[in-house]
């Protein structure tokens, strides 16, 4: 089930979003702008099951994964590759993004919902700017970010 992120959120999605650079881009997002900016929506992709603890009727919820809104930017981040289609189709047909970005596999599955966008790759974070075109801080090139980016633009 995907839902908008709230502060309630948030140590679930520090948990899940430590590991890898797309990851950690979309946690810097969050801890620089919180969630409850108008350029910013967090959605969470996670499976409530019964938990293991003592307490009645507790549930845990495993993260499938995460995407990041950001002005007019998509990040994607599922660790298993589980991209939610279905979800993003929605998405994009409300808002077609300028920028969609995040591990190359994540961002391949979208690729074929955006078929007039470039596919483009590279080591590091692509540029992903704010509504007047200026680099967002929290996204500016670091060694934390390098990894196996893939992004599609118009």
């Amino acid at each position: 089930m995907i839902r908008v992120c709230t502060i309630n959120d948030k140590e679930l999605l520090a948990k899940y979003l430590q590991e890898e650079p797309y990851g950690k881009a979309v946690f810097s997002a969050i801890e620089q702008f919180g969630f409850d900016e108008k350029f910013q929506t967090v959605y969470l992709d996670a499976e409530k099951h019964p938990s293991d603890s003592a307490e009645e009727k507790a549930e845990e919820e495993t993260v499938k994964g995460v995407y990041l809104w950001f002005h007019r930017n998509l990040i994607l981040y599922s660790k298993d590759n589980t991209v939610d289609i279905d979800f993003l189709e929605q998405m994009i047909f409300m808002a077609a993004p300028d920028c969609v970005a995040g591990r190359k596999d994540n961002v391949n599955i979208v690729s074929w919902l955006l078929t007039d966008y470039a596919f483009e790759q590279s080591d590091g974070i692509p540029e992903l700017t704010d509504q007047d075109g200026v680099l967002a801080e929290c996204f500016a090139p670091c060694e934390a970010y390098e990894g196996e980016w893939g992004y599609l633009k118009k």
